[in-house]
């Protein structure tokens, strides 16, 4: 630039000069002739200084940052009287805070120093204006997210390094476009690396999706298009869970994850003082394994339990135990159990009976009875127990089998006197319910890597409430453990994403016990403040962060802020990002649809980002339906499958056909919000 264009640019780009410093906060008076809303400079317009803008304050050779946070107007009390306008004894005066400097030709944020009163105060040149928001370092890769809201020609990129290599957190109301942003970032991603061997061997992304929103979909499923949810198929396996029926996919995970102690702590919600340990005795000890491996032996156990039990003199040992363990034997066993068990079962509920008064046990007719004391009474209740023929063998190892250790270890305390039936009988009647849905839901794997496509996607959104909490749970511990042990040099990446993270975060629940929700959330407290020295990142998107736990929140290096609407929402994002500039608060409930506050590392300073638009191919399935449109369509009733069916579904199955998908409404060309 020529000496002259400089001096004349200098002239019309200076704003006015500081008159105030209060730390931070620095008040900038406002030349007179500056109060227009655009500059004009060689045959071009400038848009001039105004609340959420930049100015640039010249100390000498420094040149520092500040962000305009509001204005004002005061009355001048020096102006002259012959004044003939009322708004010229008005001087204009804007509130800024400093946010960073520019040195050797890049920004940087933080205070270094403070300007000086008189300091001047210019508005920022295409080129100091693109360095504010030049996000990314030259030794980090670059991937394009949106562009500015309030500048659409100014695209916004963020580093692979400083996005990928942190904790993330994507917060918005229902509609938002949070579902979209997370999308968007993973699809670009995958798009610059997924055909990279390299990539595919060393990383791990798994991603727990609540509502099914990132599954693919086929064009044949009633829709007219087929998606690719973030990536192809290449780099993507998905599993639809589902507690509806038990031929669906299942997850895979090795033995030594199901027959760990926090697996079946997690899964049966055991109390931390008496249930927990007694689950312990269980899988640590080898009683039982010992027993198992002799089919006679255990059948000489059973039977002595069955003895020891009519023989006590407990009250609390009474006809229903007896009966309950052997039913609970006859299921553990499954269609392996041998007729003869369900006609000892049956003979028992005969001929067994319970004086409750005296607290006997007693067989046969009132009027003919035989009772403990009699030489025979062995014959009648062990014998035949040990005289069955149980293949014990059959039962699969795995979940079958720690649930029959359990069960038979349950009893074997109850009936000898070693525990509180009234402490046990609850963690009893959860595996009663929990085991059948858990073994719908899991598969015992040892062979290869369960997880090695670069994305998991595991869907939830037919898995009932209680394995909701399970499963997430279940599969983030074993895989930050697993991360952990084998691989000590972090020579693999692991993320592991969440959606809708508040259902598995949250800090109150009414619905489980307060040592299950303590060790849940100290579970992934624990990733989220040591997981990045372990090569493993969290990427969290929510609805309510005020619900998720504020250590979690704040242990977040990167934000994307959609609209939030309700005031707690809002103070939690504000005690957790400290940085985040008074303007973007305010803007947060009123932010429109696809658009968001970034800030964090990867962001010089917070700025408002409309994210771009995806492929229609490759967005979540979470389009708010078009009601006016749909209103209008009559409703085509689609065959139902046999999973699909109303007998597949029990209870769950829907009142009525679901509409056929409307193709998305945005075009490759359009903004998708």
């Amino acid at each position: 630039m020529l000496e002259g264009d400089a001096v004349e640019q200098e002239d019309v780009f200076r704003v006015g000069r500081v008159v105030s410093v209060e730390g931070r906060q620095v008040h900038v008076a406002v030349d007179k002739l500056k109060n227009g809303a655009h500059l004009l400079f060689q045959g071009g317009i400038v848009r001039n200084v105004a609340v959420g803008g930049y100015l640039k304050i010249t100390k000498g050779f420094s040149e520092l940052i500040a962000k305009v946070d509001g204005e004002l107007i005061e009355q001048d009390r020096s102006a002259s009287p012959i004044y003939k306008r009322g708004v010229d004894p008005m001087n204009r005066r804007l509130q800024v805070s400093l946010i960073g400097y520019i040195e050797g030709g890049r920004f940087e944020r933080g205070v270094r120093e403070l300007p000086l009163l008189d300091n001047e105060c210019f508005i920022l040149t295409e080129a100091e204006f693109g360095l504010i928001h030049s996000f990314v370092e030259d030794s980090d890769t670059p991937i394009e997210v949106g562009v500015l809201a309030m500048e659409p020609t100014q695209s916004v990129s963020v580093g692979v390094n400083s996005i990928f290599a942190s904790h993330v957190g994507i917060f918005g109301n229902t509609g938002s476009g949070k579902s979209y942003t997370l999308a968007k970032l993973y699809h670009e991603l995958f798009a610059r690396y997924g055909a990279l061997d390299t990539f595919r061997q060393r990383s791990q992304f798994v991603l727990i999706d609540f509502n099914g929103e990132y599954l693919n979909r086929d064009a044949s499923g009633g829709d007219n298009r087929s998606t690719s949810v973030m990536t192809s198929d290449a780099n993507k396996r998905e599993y639809a869970l589902s507690t509806r029926s038990g031929s669906g996919p299942r997850l895979p995970l090795p033995s030594n994850a199901v027959s760990d102690l926090a697996f079946w702590t997690v899964l049966l919600d055991a109390t931390e003082k008496t249930q927990a340990p007694f689950l312990a005795r269980v899988l640590n000890s080898d009683y039982w394994d010992r027993r198992l491996a002799d089919p006679n032996d255990l059948s000489t156990v059973l039977g002595d339990m069955v003895l020891r039990a009519t023989k006590s003199s407990d009250k609390s040992v009474d006809r229903q135990t007896l009966l309950n363990l052997l039913a609970e034997v006859q299921t553990c066993l499954g269609s392996t159990a041998p007729q003869e068990l369900a006609a000892v079962i049956e003979d028992f509920q005969t001929n067994l009976h319970y004086n409750a008064t005296q607290g006997k046990f007693f067989w046969g007719e009132w009027t003919n009875y035989v009772d403990p004391d009699h030489s025979t009474w062995e014959s009648l209740t062990k014998d035949k127990i040990v005289a069955l023929p149980i293949d014990f063998s059959t039962i699969e190892p795995g979940i079958d089998l720690i649930r029959f250790k359990i069960v038979l270890q349950y009893y074997n305390d109850i009936i000898s006197g070693f525990s509180n039936r009234e402490h046990l009988s609850p963690l009893i009647k959860r595996l009663e319910t929990r085991v059948p849905d858990i073994k719908k839901l899991i598969t015992v794997e040892d062979d290869g890597d369960q997880y090695d496509a670069p994305l998991t996607v595991v869907s939830l959104r037919d898995v009932n409430l209680s394995m909701r909490k399970v499963i997430p749970m279940l599969l983030c511990k074993h895989l930050y453990d697993l991360k952990k042990e084998t691989d000590p040099t972090n020579a693999r990446y692991l993320n592991l994403i969440i959606d809708e993270a508040h259902n598995i975060l949250s800090l109150e629940s009414s619905r489980e016990s307060e040592a299950w929700r303590d060790y849940r959330l100290e579970t992934f407290e624990e990733i989220v403040k040591e997981g990045r020295k372990f090569g493993v990142f969290l990427t969290l998107a929510s609805q309510r962060p005020h619900d998720i736990s504020p250590t979690i929140i704040s242990q977040l290096h990167n934000y994307f802020l959609h609209r939030l609407v309700n005031n707690l929402d809002v103070l939690a994002i504000e005690k957790a990002v400290s940085y985040l500039d008074r303007v973007s608060f305010e803007q947060l409930p009123i932010l429109p649809r696809g658009v968001c506050v970034v800030a964090g590392v990867s962001a010089q300073v917070p700025v408002i980002v409309r994210i771009s638009p995806l492929a229609p191919e490759t967005e979540p399935n979470s389009r708010t339906m078009s009601i006016a449109a749909d209103w209008l369509r009559p409703l085509e009733e689609a065959p139902l499958s046999a999973l699909d069916s109303p007998e597949a579904l029990g209870d769950d199955a829907p009142p009525f056909a679901q509409p056929e998908s409307e193709p998305s409404p945005w075009s490759s060309e359009d903004p998708p919000f």
